[in-house]
C-alpha cells in the first residue's frame, strides 16, 4: 500500500525534472538562430544564390571523382547558404521557395546515402541550378 502512494510523486517528479532537461535544450537551440537571422540581412537574395551555385559546381566535380565524404559535406554546406536567405526568397516568391526546396532535400538525403547514386544526385543538382538562376534574377 505505501508504494501505491509513492508512484505517483515519482511520476510527478521525474515528469517535471525531464520538462526541465527540456527547456535547457531549446533554449540553446534558439540562440544560434537569433545569429542566423542577422546574418541573413547581410547577403542578399542574388549573393546567396551565387554561393549555393558555386557548391553545386564544386559537387558535380566531386560527384564525377566519386568522393561521397565531400559529397556529404556539400549536402550540408548547401543546407547551410540556403539558411542564409530563404526567409527572403520565402517571403517574395513562395512558389519559388518550394521550387528550391524540392530539389535540395533530394541532394541532402541522397548525400548522406552511400553508395552515392550519382544519377539521381546529379538530376537535382541541375535542378536546383537552373532554379537558383530565377532566384538569382528575384527582386
Amino acid at each position: 500500500m505505501r508504494s501505491k502512494k509513492l508512484i505517483v510523486p515519482i511520476i510527478l517528479a521525474t515528469s517535471l525534472t525531464l520538462a526541465a532537461c527540456g527547456t535547457k535544450e531549446e533554449t540553446k537551440k534558439e540562440a544560434p538562430k537569433t545569429e542566423e537571422t542577422s546574418n541573413s540581412k547581410a547577403v542578399s537574395i542574388a549573393d546567396g544564390a551565387q554561393d549555393m551555385k558555386q557548391v553545386l559546381a564544386d559537387m558535380k566535380t566531386q560527384l564525377t571523382a566519386k568522393d561521397a565524404a565531400k559529397v556529404k559535406d556539400s549536402g550540408e554546406e548547401l543546407e547551410e547558404k540556403w539558411q542564409v536567405f530563404e526567409d527572403s526568397v520565402k517571403e517574395k516568391s513562395p512558389d519559388l521557395y518550394e521550387k528550391v526546396e524540392t530539389p535540395l532535400h533530394t541532394i541532402e538525403a541522397g548525400a548522406k546515402v552511400e553508395p552515392l547514386d550519382a544519377k539521381t544526385l546529379d538530376k537535382a543538382a541541375t535542378e536546383l541550378d537552373g532554379v537558383l538562376t530565377e532566384v538569382q534574377n528575384l527582386k
